[in-house]
């Protein structure tokens, strides 16, 4: 499993809005209860695939995003989980126009 994890200087609700412009992956399953999105990527030449899971915590400061992806099947993601929430990330960035804090 791979977790990636960026605080963003805007409320929950905007965040939510750009969800569907980060989603990259097949059949979409969005819980406004809980704050969360998950999704699969598709197979291609080198994977099987991973499946995503994207979870916003609320705080004083902004909303943490937090991307989970593990592998549909394989022992290695070769950083293939890290580039997909690096990406969905970069994507609610450019939807929201405001980019998340810098990582300590």
């Amino acid at each position: 499993m791979t977790t990636v994890q960026a605080l963003f200087p805007a409320p929950p609700e905007a965040i939510w809005q750009a969800l569907p412009a980060a989603v990259t992956g097949k059949t979409p399953f969005y819980n406004s209860q809980q704050g969360t999105v998950s999704f699969s990527t598709s197979m291609s030449m080198l994977s099987w695939g991973q499946n995503v899971v994207v979870q916003l915590h609320p705080g004083p400061q902004g909303t943490m995003v937090t991307v989970n992806s593990n592998m549909k099947f394989g022992l290695f993601d070769w950083g293939e989980g890290k580039r997909i929430g690096n990406r969905f990330v970069a994507a609610i960035a450019e939807a929201i126009r405001v980019a998340p804090y810098p990582q300590a």
